[in-house]
Parts: structure tokens; sequence; C-alpha cells
């Protein structure tokens, strides 16, 4: 549009109506700039906002999810976006819910949790295995996420999954419903049956050339080749910026001298011993700490404290390993052990230490302190930091650059190309549901169907993929819609018109036969006419064995069928995949075997963590029924058709 006004910017009336808006701005435009830019809200939740940018970023990683999981097999048009959209915005909303519930009910985390959850990811931790706070930093800043906001977040996350977990383990079932459950599912079912085939009657059916033509001009616009495209495209990315840049090994040791704290090795770490003397319902407080001060003395005359820790520790968790916890650093143990265990020398016995469990006697066997990292360990990590470092302005002078050009000249990317090196890439053809790689993204696809790219021939506005990824695109090639002939898809229009002729066919076969047997006629003879054998009186089970082939819409069926009276079969039609009918008969129910303890067992943990899902999903049902949302999605062009 902007593109338009310039080309049409002629005349007094024109200039009017600029002057206007330098005015508007004058007077508005200036507190809105200085308050920040707009933002635009997807949700909100009891007043709280859901922004876009989180949910395109949200969105983004589900489309990312689903890439991986499926591989090669991940075809953008499998997924209808307006669904997937929904169902990442619900699950925010979600969140959302949760996270206020927790706030309302002081439901927090404790650090000592956070750090313990923090050290079991992978990403964190050293070659050998062991956290390592140099490498926790370094992540976080090569993703350009700040560790409070991300630790932050880590807690809440934790706070759902607390949640959460709490409310699916509080589901309970009985043994004598694990039973029933158990006894129906051991339940066997007698039957008869036998099948129309589908493809017999689709051999049996003919079709002239009239009835072919006939449906082709009946249905000419469903045969329609898609709509294609592809464009020549620019990026630009802070990371292929940073690789330009050359860092000198002065400057590298330069940063290195100044900057030696952020190269420390991990906080000082002990090997620690400890013998345990709990304070609970059995022992009380006095008795805990005398029983420590004997044990105490007993050390102090020599006796081993490995052997000691055996045979007195009640901890279970370490009196094997004589008293062992090993390497442990500050943040982790209980504070008051954690102040004693790293206030001591090396090999020496603390005083009894009163800890919320009760009392320990500790030791150090050793310590290895912090130190710093030399500088040929570190030396590609600063050069990358001091590139992402200089890049960063360039960047973003570039953007700048890449943002006015592709204005500037809207009809080639030949100036963008000059004057910021960049490489003109190539997309193959793809249709509107999108492609791979970037172009999964429909920020993209919405830019390469917009009118100034698809008919006026003009460059995209430059589309920001993220923070640090920029694309122009102009269109290279524009495939139209267009009819198929009836040489091209007759065998298309046969296969179909076969199948519709089929499926009236079995259909009226099946239930003419379904009638004649519940009239009374023999279902043998009944399968007979229809050139089938009914096969009878099979005994199959709920769960398939691996001789029993049954289709497994029959065996659905089946056991959703009356049981029946003595002597007098139930009987049905079920539709089998591909076509064929099956024509049933439930002859008898059989009662489902005993049950043993280990199968009563199993069941019961399988229906409490069924009932605990429920459980879980009525919590957050109950929190939407009482809480204030307003959605605002916005759908592409493609969803609103």
């Amino acid at each position: 549009m902007l593109q338009s006004i310039r080309d049409r910017a002629q005349g007094i009336a024109v200039w009017l109506i600029v002057g206007l808006i330098i005015i508007t701005f004058a007077l508005f435009g200036l507190s809105s700039y200085l308050s920040g830019a707009s933002k635009s809200v997807v949700a909100t939740v009891n007043g709280e906002e859901i922004i876009e940018s989180d949910f395109i970023r949200e969105y983004q990683n589900y489309q990312q999810r689903l890439q991986q999981i499926l591989g090669k097999n991940y075809r953008p048009e499998m997924f209808q976006e307006s669904v997937m959209k929904k169902r990442v915005l619900d699950g925010m909303i979600d969140r959302e819910l949760i996270a206020q519930s927790l706030e309302d009910d002081k439901f927090y985390v404790s650090p000592q949790l956070l750090v313990a959850a923090l050290k079991k990811i992978e990403a964190f931790q050293d070659e050998s295995g062991q956290f390592s706070s140099e490498r926790y930093l370094q992540v976080l800043k090569s993703q350009r996420i700040r560790p409070e906001l991300f630790e932050m977040q880590m807690m809440q996350d934790l706070a759902n999954d607390y949640l959460r977990s709490g409310l699916e383990r509080s589901a309970f079932v009985t043994a004598k419903q694990a039973e029933q459950i158990e006894v129906l599912q051991k339940q066997q079912r007698r039957i008869g049956y036998f099948v129309l085939a589908a493809a017999d009657y689709r051999k049996a059916i003919s079709l002239s050339d009239d009835e072919i033509q006939a449906y082709y001009d009946e249905h000419k616009d469903e045969f329609r080749t898609p709509e294609k495209v592809s464009v020549d495209y620019v990026e630009l990315k802070l990371e292929d910026v940073a690789k330009q840049i050359d860092i000198d090994d002065g400057d590298i040791k330069a940063y290195y001298e100044s900057h030696k704290s952020n190269f420390m090795t991990a906080g000082e770490k002990r090997r620690v011993r400890h013998i345990l003397v709990l304070v609970d319902d059995k022992t009380d407080d006095a008795t805990a700490k005398a029983r420590a001060e004997e044990i105490l003395a007993r050390l102090q005359k020599g006796e081993n404290f490995e052997a000691l820790a055996r045979k007195e520790s009640q901890d279970p968790g370490s009196a094997a390993q004589g008293g062992d916890l090993g390497l442990i650093g500050k943040g982790v143990m209980d504070k008051a052990f954690e102040d004693a265990a790293f206030a001591l020398e090396l090999n020496a016995l603390s005083s009894p230490v009163r800890s919320r469990f009760g009392y320990h006697i500790i030791r150090v066997d050793e310590i290895q302190p912090q130190k710093v990292k030399p500088l040929a360990e570190v030396k590609e990590q600063i050069r990358r930091e001091l590139q992402l470092e200089q890049a960063e302005t360039r960047f973003y002078q570039d953007v700048d650059t890449l943002n006015n050009l592709s204005y500037e000249v809207p009809d080639t990317l030949e100036p963008i190309v000059d004057e910021l090196g960049l490489k003109i890439k190539q997309s193959p053809l793809m249709n509107r549901g999108g492609g791979t790689g970037i172009f999964a993204d429909r920020k993209l696809m919405n830019a390469i169907f917009h009118d100034e790219v698809l008919n006026q021939g003009k460059n995209s506005e430059m589309i920001e993929l993220s923070d640090t990824h920029m694309v122009v695109l102009r269109l290279r090639e524009h495939q139209q819609a267009k009819p198929q002939t009836l040489e091209q898809i007759k065998p298309m229009i046969t296969a179909r018109l076969k199948n519709e002729k089929a499926m009236e066919q079995i259909r009226k076969d099946a239930e003419s036969a379904l009638e004649k047997i519940k009239a009374g006629e023999s279902p043998q003879a009944v399968a007979s006419a229809h050139k089938h054998s009914w096969i009878d009186s099979i005994v199959v089970t709920r769960q398939p064995g691996k001789e029993d082939k049954l289709n497994p819409a029959i065996r659905k069926d089946v056991f959703s069928m009356a049981k029946p009276e003595v002597g007098k079969p139930v009987y049905g039609m079920t539709f089998l995949p591909g076509g064929d009918i099956a024509i049933i008969a439930l002859q008898e129910v059989i009662a489902g075997n005993s049950v043993d303890a280990a199968e009563l067992t199993s069941m019961r943990e399988q229906l409490a963590s069924m009932y605990g899902q429920e459980e879980f999903s009525a919590y957050i049902n109950y929190l939407k029924s009482q809480a204030k949302i307003t959605t605002n999605l916005k759908m592409s062009d493609e969803d609103n058709q």
C-alpha cells in the first residue's frame, strides 16, 4: 500500500494528507514511540495478556516438534493451520490458568528443587556428565535468553508438573473396581460371520464412456491442478554476519584476562561422608543429639568412619557406601549441613549438625577448589562471543538497509545483493500449504500470496522469522490452477465411479442378507448365496492373541453387542476398512476367569493413571469455568475460506 501511495504522490491533495499525518504523529505518535511499540494480544486470561509474539514463537516451536517427530514424512498440508493454532493457544491458556491458580494458592518451587532440575538437563552438563555453570550460561547466551527469566520459567514449569502429578496420583481405584474391569477384559464371545468383499463388486462393474464423460462434465471444478509458486529470496542472519568477522588473538587474550571470572570451573566441590541419626516419631531431638555425640566420641577415639557409618547411620541412601555422599557443590544440600561441610578442614570431623532430618556427623574427604580454565580451553568460545558482540551492531544496520532497499527498489533483489553481499536463493514450486525448511513458516507463505508479491510483482516486506533471521522474497514463477483434461484423470474418475456403484450395491446386499438371517434363514445358506462361507462358532477375546486374525472392526462391534439369550443369537452388520461389510452373529458371552494378584495390581495402576488424567482435565475445565477468557486469534486467509 505504501508503494502505491508513493507511485501516486502527486498534487496538492496528497501533500495535504502527508501534512495531516505529520501533525498526527507530532501530537500522538511520539508518546507511543517513547512508551514502546503496541503489542497485539491474542488472548486474555483473567486480565493477563497472551501477546502475539509469544504465541507465534510457541506455534513455530510446535511446528518444529512435528517436523522432528515425523521427519521425512512431514507435509504441511497434513495439518489444518487453524486447528494447530487453536491447539497451541489452548495450551497457553491452560498454562496461564494453572500459573494463576498456583500463585493464588502460594504454591512455589524451592531453589533447591530448581537446582536439582537444572543439573539433570544434559545440555548444561560437561564432558564428565556433571552440571557446568559455565556451559549453562553459554547455552543460554547462545539462545539469547536471560538466566533469571529462564529460571523463573523453569520454576513455573516445575510447579505445574508437581501440581499435575499430584492431581493425577490422587486418583483412587478399589480392588473391587479393578477386579470387575479385569473380569470384563477377560470376557470371551462366541461368534459367527461372513464378509462381503467390496473388491468383488468393483470388478463386476463396467462403465461406458458416456458415464465417464458425464461425471467429468459435472465435476470439472474438482479436477484442477493446484496453484503453485516459487520465489527468489535473500536471508540475513546474525550467525552469518558473525562468521565474517575476524577476531585477533590479542583481542581474545585481552578479553580473557579482563573476564577471568567468566571462565571459572564449577564452584568448589567437596567429597563428603556423614553419619545420620534421625529425629522422628520414634526418636526425639535430645535422644538423637545424645546418640550423635556418642558416635562422634567413638570416631575421635579412632574408630573407622566408614565401618561406623555402615553400622550406625540411618541414611538408607549412603549408609551402605560408608556414608559417602560423593562430590557436592553449594546450593544442593540442607543449608545447615552445607554450611558445616564447607567450613570444615580436610579430614576434619564436625560436631553434631542439626538438619531437618536429624543430627549429622560430617567428614570432608576431598576438596576440589574452583579455578580458572586455561585460555586454550576457552579460546574458541571467546572468539564466538566476540564475533557475536561485534556482529550485532553491523547486523542491525544491515537489517535497516535490507528493510529500506526492499521498499525503495521493489522490483528486484539485486540492490540488496550488491549492498549487503547476500546470495539470491531459489525455492522449489510450492502450493498454498507451504513447503519445507523456512517455507514451513506460515509468515513466509502469507507474504508470497500477498497481492503485492503475487499479482503486482513487488518485493515482499522484510519478514522477521526470529530476532536474528530476516528474509525478503519476490515471485519467481506462478503456475495458476487449471482444469485437467479428461485423458489425464480418466483412471481416477473410473475408479471413483466404480467405487460409488460398488458401495451402493454392497450395502443393499448386506442389508438384504441381514434381514434374511433375522427372518430365520440359515446363515450358511445366505452366505453361500453370495458365494462366501459362513465362519461359525469361533471364540474371540477383547485383545487378539498371536493366532487371532479377526478384523479389529468386527472385534470392536462384537464386544459392543447386547448379550444374547440362550439359543437366540444377536445379529449385526459391521463396515470394514476398504468398503467390505461383515454380517455377524453374537452367539454366546463367556464370563472371564478369576483374577490373580499381579493382574489386579496392574489393572489398578492402569485405571488410576487413566482416572488421574481425567482428574487433571476436570481441574483445568473447572479453572476455565471460573475464568474470564477472551481470544482474538487471527487465522490466515486460507483458513477463513
